[in-house]
Formats: C-alpha cells, structure tokens, sequence
C-alpha cells in the first residue's frame, strides 16, 4: 500500500512565498486532528553546525510554531548533542550556536531544548527488539514529548549516503549512549603511505582516540567512537574506513533507533530538499550543491518522504550523485530497513 506525500517547488512570488507555501504543506497533513491542548510537541531540527548555511531556515519553523500554538499545542524546538568535538558537543555551546544561527525564540516563536540534557546523558531507554538493537538510548525530552514534527534537511552524508528524515529521527534523537551505540561498528584506520603525520585530525578528535606512532597518525581502536569525523578532516585522505559491511549495519542500527523515537508518537515529517550539499549540516561550511533545488516535502510516513527525496534528487540530476559522491555507501539501506521495520511504506504517491 503507497503512502501520501505532498510536495512543494522553491518558487515564489507576492502572493506565494516560501514560509507560507511551508504552512500550506503542514496543513495538507491536517495537523489539528493529530496533535491536542496542551501536547508537549517537540519540533525536531538540525540548528546547523557553527559556519554552516545549508541548514533549515528559521523563518520556515516558525510557521509550522506559529500553527502547533493556534491548536493551544506546546512546540518547542530541540535536537541532541554531537559525539564530535563542535559547536555542538554539549548543550551551552549548542543552543549558544542555535541563538546565532537565528533559531531565537523571537525569531521561531518556540524556546529551544537540548533534548539530551547537559552532556548528553539525559537518556531514556526504550526497547526496540530490532535486528541489532533491543533496547535503545534515546534523548528523554523527545521521548516524553507528546507529539512530534520532524523538519529535515536533505542532503548528502558521508557515513549514510544520504540523510533525511530517518537520520534525523534515528542518530538525531540518540543521547550520547545510543550514538556510540550505532557507530560501534565504525572503525577507521590510517593509510601510512598516505599520512604526512600532521596531527591535524587528532585536534579534531573528541575521545582522544588518534596518537602519533612513528611520525604517522595512529588510531587506538579501544578510545575511537566511529563518529567518522577524521575521514573528512584529513586533506590527504589518508583515513578510510571499510564501507562494504560497517555503513549498512550502522544503517539498520539508525533505522532501528528511528523506530523507537516515533513509537507511539504523534508525528509530522517535512524535508527541506534545497541546498543540497554533499555532506552532513555537521560540518562548518557547505561545499558544493549536488544537484538543484527540489523543493519541499510533507508526509506522516516517514520511509515514503525519504524515498521520494531520493528519487527526486536522483530523477532531477538524471544519476544518483549520493552513490557518486560518497562511492562505497549504499543509501537504499536504511529505506530498505525502516519499511521491515514497519515504519511505512518506499511506495508513495506524490501530490
């Protein structure tokens, strides 16, 4: 059975702008009928990394804030803290670089939360029974929120092929137990023909996991997390990681995380399918567009919305620049995954 998802251009006009073309998406999914007085909704965003612009406007979150209050619902905007040394790693820093990336309550209409707490270490644990995961470790605000909007922006991503609405949702509502959890099986290791011994990457590296052996740059496997931030930091590329096996597992692991953040939940999902750039809103800048502006999407399903953006992507481009960008992922993984997981359908019907 197909699901619905309705879709949007990035046109405009004096009669049509963007925010209000958002609004008219949001109702499309009747969000009066889903969300009640006094629903705690948690609208779960991306704030974008500090320097990074490809990230969701605010002024488009604020419509969809502005309506959950005309329903006497409670929004309140919210994401969880980084496994990687950032603007984001721990909650003053992140709400210090939402408030700069414009995400202010005068701006969105909504107070912003950490949903993971302090450290990252506000966590519930919910059981999944997945193929890899039985029991997960979730951001507690989100869990104990009534309701759900998920606003994603998709683009590429270096360990996934692709994020959208089930990385938002899956490694995006993880405290910091369960991201551990999913890049476990992430392992990368040092090319020492390639390795000029810099040391750069080992500023970067949050769990000081990367020493230097013999004038090469070393990574201890026993302190490493697997948040895959020195394959990008490197300017050799001298750091690579076995793709074959450890991306699909850590998909299923996302996807199977994903499925315990909406259970039971009343939940909205929006994809912001512009700016598309190669790589995760984590990163300080943007790098090239893959492909142009789509538009945007809106659906209560969530494998429906993250199918049609990758067919769009790929349809518009006319070659899937995922798979070309990020060579050994496959991104159809965690699609795959999250519809034996139940949560809904790679069939849909586009409106």
């Amino acid at each position: 059975m197909s699901s619905t998802v309705f879709i949007t251009d990035m046109s405009a006009d004096w009669k049509k702008n963007l925010p209000g073309k958002v609004l008219n998406l949001f109702d499309q999914i009747n969000p009066a009928e889903i969300f009640g007085r006094r629903d705690l909704v948690a609208v779960k965003l991306h704030f974008g990394e500090a320097g990074n612009t490809a990230h969701i406007r605010p002024q488009y979150v604020r419509k969809v804030v502005d309506r959950l209050k005309e329903l006497h619902a409670k929004p309140f905007l919210t994401d969880t803290n980084t496994l990687y040394l950032g603007s984001r790693t721990e909650a003053w820093s992140h709400l210090v670089t939402a408030f700069d990336n414009g995400f202010t309550r005068e701006v969105t209409g909504a107070p912003a939360i950490i949903a993971d707490g302090l450290r990252g270490n506000n966590s519930t644990i919910v059981s999944i029974n997945g193929r890899h995961v039985k029991d997960a470790h979730l951001a507690a605000d989100i869990h104990y929120a009534d309701g759900l909007v998920v606003l994603s922006h998709f683009k590429g991503h270096e360990l996934t092929g692709f994020g959208g609405a089930i990385k938002n949702m899956g490694m995006g509502c993880a405290a910091r137990k369960g991201k551990l959890a999913m890049h476990s099986n992430i392992g990368p290791s040092v090319n020492r023909d390639k390795c000029v011994g810099c040391m750069e990457c080992a500023e970067w590296c949050a769990s000081d996991a990367i020493e230097k052996k013999e004038n090469k740059a070393w990574i201890n496997p026993k302190k490493c997390v697997g948040c895959g931030l020195c394959i990008d930091i490197c300017r050799k590329r001298a750091i690579k990681i076995n793709w074959t096996s450890e991306s699909s597992d850590m998909q299923r692991r996302m996807a199977e995380y994903a499925s315990g953040a909406v259970k039971k939940k009343k939940t909205i999902f929006i994809n912001f399918v512009n700016d598309i750039s190669p790589a995760c809103d984590c990163y300080s800048y943007n790098g090239p567009y893959l492909a142009e502006d789509i538009g945007i999407l809106v659906s209560d399903d969530i494998v429906a919305i993250d199918s049609a953006s990758y067919d769009l992507v790929r349809e518009r481009a006319g070659r899937d620049v995922f798979r070309e960008t990020h060579k050994s992922v496959n991104p159809e993984v965690q699609l795959e995954h999250a519809e034996k997981m139940g949560l809904g359908s790679r069939k849909y019907k586009l409106l």
